[in-house]
Parts: structure tokens; C-alpha cells; sequence
């Protein structure tokens, strides 16, 4: 099977903006940059506040050269604001 997904776990305004708490991609491997760019590509509405979060897999943090594989446990994190 060419097609492999693999499933996003989004949070917070991200979520609420696409309308979902978890997505799939067609996946082929990657790095977190090339995540970040195929959901924007996905969901255009999302793309500025996607360009700003962070890209987590397992738990921890991924720089934007990291790797993505799928089957990896991937979470999209918004920044978070205070007041």
C-alpha cells in the first residue's frame, strides 16, 4: 500500500479552527518542517497559528529538522497565552 496516514493530535485553538481533535495525512515521511507545511497546505484557515506551534512526537519537543515516521505519536501544540 503506497498511502500510509499518519494521525495528528491537535489542541486547543488549533482544534477548534480545523473542527477536529485528531487528524490523518497521507505520510511518507519526514521531517517536522514538512508536517507543519502539509497541514497548513490541509487546512489553510489553520496555517498561521499551525506556522506558530509546536511540533511534539512521543513526548518531546521536535526541532523543525527532526524526523517524522509514521506510526510516531504526533501532537500539534499552539502557543499557550496568559494573563
Amino acid at each position: 500500500m503506497n498511502n500510509r496516514q499518519l494521525a495528528v493530535m491537535l489542541f486547543a485553538g488549533l482544534a477548534e479552527l480545523v473542527g477536529h481533535r485528531e487528524v490523518s495525512l497521507d505520510w511518507q515521511g519526514g521531517t517536522a518542517a514538512d508536517l507543519r507545511s502539509a497541514l497548513q497546505n490541509k487546512y489553510p484557515a489553520a496555517a498561521s497559528l499551525l506556522a506558530r506551534s509546536a511540533v511534539a512526537v512521543g513526548e518531546r519537543y521536535c526541532r523543525d529538522q527532526d524526523q517524522v515516521a509514521v506510526g510516531d505519536d504526533v501532537a500539534m501544540l499552539p502557543p499557550v497565552s496568559g494573563g
